[in-house]
């Protein structure tokens, strides 16, 4: 153990940055900051798998300074090109000049068109393994997971997985592993990435498991947030039911509104929903950022959408949210449309359609009120609530 630094086995440290003060990460809301997780293996040969974000690279370089002269590295890895993991490669090239890079074929590509021609670069089908001493570095590409570059890095020696963007969180802690930390916060962070980063890339992944499922792993290692230690087990059988697409009894009522006409039928949906015992969570898009949402919708089985028409279509915040919702593409649940409207509508068709591009099953539900809901209208909310309930509560 070297004072004041991370050894996550002998020999192999923690050499990442920790950001803060970082808010927003691919379009989601980062409220408790991330890492840029980079790993040193010192053996025979040294190696660098990942560096950091740019901006963080002199952090990175005092960490394996306190470890070995940086220029001594003889390896370094590129799991993935994304500027959050390659950054600081060029100005960590200029300190281990003699350092090999090793990336995918697509990384290769990828690396030059970040870094420039003269980038030179070793592929993993030239190298499918490397020998440093008393480990052997594997090399397994896991194209779009998230990235078709992507790749991750395994240790059998160790039993360590370094998983690239797989199993992260974006976790800023002064904490390296995930038995140091809230696991109530833990997990909703790594549910929260999960829904916001890879969900509609369940295929890829469902591959990448069945793939790693021969080796014996007693460690992971991601490219964001805490390292799992002590339970990596468990990381990977909750990866494996979100890539299975399985879900709970639970509706998500997710709306905007101008003069509180659609939130009156979101507050009668939400009536009609509790009434029957069912979970439901209720976001009003003016308070709750889109990435909030989605990680609600992750492991619900219903998501009902509300919107005012505005010039003969939808809210500006809820067409946002359901081009979101398009993109990340959540599997096996029912989706419905509520909303009201002046003396033109518009809004039902425009989001029912972006529903059913999201892969949603559409249920038709005839909730698109004139002006303000009276009684009877909410009336026929409270109902519908009711059957979303039925329809949902037993297995998907």
């Amino acid at each position: 153990m070297v004072f004041g630094l991370t050894e996550m086995k002998e020999g192999v440290y923690w050499v990442g940055a920790v950001d803060w003060n970082i808010r927003s990460f691919h379009g989601y809301i980062t409220n408790r900051g991330t890492t840029y997780n980079a790993y040193l293996l010192v053996d025979d040969k040294i190696t660098l798998v990942d560096t950091v974000k740019s901006p963080f690279f002199l952090e990175m370089l005092d960490r394996i300074r306190k470890i070995v002269d940086p220029s001594e590295v003889d390896f370094l890895i590129s799991n993935h090109t994304e500027p959050d993991h390659s950054g600081a490669i060029r100005a960590f090239l200029a300190v281990a000049e003699n350092a090999e890079l090793i990336a995918s074929e697509p990384g290769l590509k990828e690396l030059k068109r970040y870094y420039g021609e003269d980038l030179k670069c070793t592929t993993i089908t030239e190298k499918p393994s490397i020998d440093i001493g008393n480990r052997t570095l594997r090399f397994m590409p896991v194209p779009m997971v998230h990235w078709p570059d992507s790749m991750v890095t395994y240790v059998p020696e160790d039993k360590l997985l370094f998983s690239n963007d797989a199993f992260g969180q974006h976790l800023a802690t002064s904490k390296r592993f995930d038995d140091e930390v809230d696991q109530a916060i833990l997990f909703q962070e790594a549910k929260t990435y999960y829904a916001n980063i890879v969900m509609h890339l369940w295929r890829p992944i469902g591959k990448a498991l069945a793939a790693l499922g021969g080796a014996e792993i007693g460690m992971i290692a991601p490219s964001h947030g805490v390292i799992w230690r002590s339970g990596p087990g468990k990381i990977i059988e909750t990866y494996s039911r979100w890539v299975e697409g399985v879900s709970e009894p639970k509706v998500v009522i997710v709306y905007d509104t101008m003069w509180g006409s659609t939130e009156r039928i979101a507050n009668a949906l939400l009536e009609g929903v509790a009434s029957e015992g069912i979970e439901v969570k209720m976001h009003r898009l003016s308070s709750s950022h889109n990435s909030e949402v989605i990680t609600d919708v992750l492991d619900a089985r219903a998501v009902l959408i509300g919107s005012p028409t505005l010039n003969n279509g939808l809210f500006p915040s809820v067409a946002s949210f359901l081009t979101y919702l398009k993109g990340l593409r959540p599997r096996q649940k029912v989706g419905a449309f509520f909303g009201s409207h002046g003396w033109g509508g518009g809004a039902k068709q425009e989001a029912e359609a972006l529903i059913q591009a999201s892969g949603l099953e559409l249920v038709e539900s005839d909730l698109d009120f004139n002006l303000r809901p009276n009684e009877s209208e909410l009336r026929k909310a409270v109902d519908f609530g009711k059957k979303i309930s039925t329809k949902i509560s037993g297995n998907p």
